[in-house]
């Protein structure tokens, strides 16, 4: 099914839009706020609510050992 004339209009001008040199440090900076969204949900969050859950009793040995295995 082809796409109506309006929104193929609407792409030709989004597109031309994107590959101005003019504008390409405001969208790389917009790809790198979406980018850390997009991590913070997909990998921080759920990492944050597991160590929530299973570290809640205060600190364990555990815990030392999660914390000097990061870096």
């Amino acid at each position: 099914m082809a796409a109506p004339p309006q929104l193929r209009a609407l792409l030709v001008v989004v597109n031309a839009l994107l590959r101005k040199r003019r504008y390409h440090a405001a969208l790389a900076v917009l790809k790198g706020f979406r980018n850390g969204a997009v991590y913070g949900a997909k990998i921080r969050a759920p990492h944050a609510l597991v160590m929530t859950f299973l570290f809640r009793n205060g600190r364990s040995t555990c815990t030392c050992c999660h914390a000097s295995c990061l870096p």
